[in-house]
């Protein structure tokens, strides 16, 4: 089958967020012997390993098959005979609701929730990471329970990480390195994780931040000034607390995970929580790093049952330093090393995304409403004259 896979970030050698999955999912369906070309946004290129074409202006003549998340998917989607896989495990509306309120967070989560009545009408199939989203998608599908909502979450490599790694800048030798896996956003709870370090005192220990802007954009959301600014609130400086000031390559982050003893994810509470599926803790698993993770969302309760580490109750400052200063010593990292190399396995990407590969040999044959109402609904909300019928808040 010919395939098109869509996603509006930048796809190449340094990738963030849904480009990564995009990524990962145009690999499952090359290796099942489809057609695949992968569109990223402009200034994408091929990342490094083997892939299929990437692009940054999809052509749509002889496409059978397109894959997205909903919130990129274009009009031309949602037009024509081809099977539409919607990819909705990224909940944007959902994260938006925790941005601080702006004009322009209005326009995006308006563009994102008029994609709903679209995707209602329209989608083929709907992949969803996790019991949760399920949920959600079960809701918004309502009209159409023939839709098939597959669960599909974030996987790691075939092959295990190489043994080596860097040494971080601003790290002394001999420190252990508490790695905060990804971007700083509204949603997560730095802040706490901060507090909890400062409970650790002297203890010989770097909590390392990524400070840099997110691949495709010129400007951080939280720069290496914002980074030491929070700290010193905390009373904590370098090397207690080092930015991170540049972006590693998706094909070599082994070598910052190796030098890492414990990966945190903390967050607030609200339906970003509640929906989420932290793709950073999942390179902890790869890599065999012990977590720290919040309450709440599909991967802290994988932890707890696989005993992957720690899941602490949010905002709890006196848990997490008792947490952290616990799974940094050597009987407990011993033990979660073990526990994440038992689990390892099952969460390689050809066997959670097993399920697209399958679905694209034998096409679901499903009922679909007229585009028409929906796009009127469509330009209803993003016009803002109305609220889209159940939204990720």
């Amino acid at each position: 089958m010919r395939v098109l896979v869509l996603t509006d970030d930048r796809v190449g050698p340094v990738m963030a967020g849904s480009a990564l999955r995009a990524w990962e999912l145009s690999r499952i369906l090359l290796e099942a012997d489809h057609e695949v070309v992968l569109c990223g946004a402009p200034g994408s290129s091929h990342p490094e390993g083997h892939g299929p074409p990437v692009v940054s202006k999809a052509r749509w003549r002889g496409v059978e098959a397109v894959v997205g998340a909903p919130w990129s998917l274009p009009p031309r989607a949602f037009i024509g005979d081809h099977l539409l896989v919607v990819d909705g495990a990224t909940p944007l509306l959902a994260e938006l609701s925790a941005c601080p309120p702006s004009p322009a967070i209005s326009r995006r989560s308006r563009t994102a929730a008029s994609r709903l009545p679209l995707v209602a009408a329209r989608a083929d199939v709907v992949f969803a990471a996790g019991e949760a989203q399920i949920g959600w998608w079960a809701g918004q599908l309502h009209r159409r329970p023939d839709v098939p909502i597959v669960d599909v979450p974030f996987g790691i490599p075939e092959i295990d990480p190489p043994a080596e790694h860097d040494d971080i800048d601003g790290v002394p030798s001999g420190w252990s390195v508490i790695l905060w896996w990804g971007g700083v956003w509204p949603w997560l709870d730095l802040d706490t994780l901060l507090a909890a370090r400062a409970r650790l005192g002297s203890a010989t220990v770097s909590l390392v931040v990524p400070t840099a802007p997110r691949p495709g954009s010129s400007a951080s959301t939280f720069s290496s000034t914002d980074l030491l600014d929070a700290a010193r609130r905390h009373g904590l400086q370098p090397p207690a607390v080092v930015p991170f000031e540049h972006w590693t390559p998706y094909a070599q982050r082994y070598r910052i995970l190796n030098r890492a003893s414990l990966i945190a994810v903390l967050h607030h509470p609200g339906p970003e929580a509640d929906l989420s599926f932290r793709t950073r803790a999942l390179d902890g698993l790869w890599a065999g790093v012990p977590l720290l993770v919040s309450e709440g969302g599909a991967v802290a309760s994988f932890a707890r049952v696989g005993g992957w580490g720690a899941v602490v109750p949010i905002h709890e400052v006196d848990a997490t330093a008792a947490a952290m200063e616990l799974l940094l010593g050597h009987r407990e990292q011993e033990r979660c090393r073990r526990a994440l190399s038992a689990h390892r396995e099952a969460w390689r990407w050809s066997i959670v995304g097993q399920p697209l590969a399958e679905l694209l040999s034998t096409p679901p044959l499903v009922r679909r409403l007229s585009v028409v109402p929906a796009a009127f609904e469509a330009a209803s909300i993003l016009m803002g004259r109305r609220k889209p019928q159940g939204g990720q808040s």
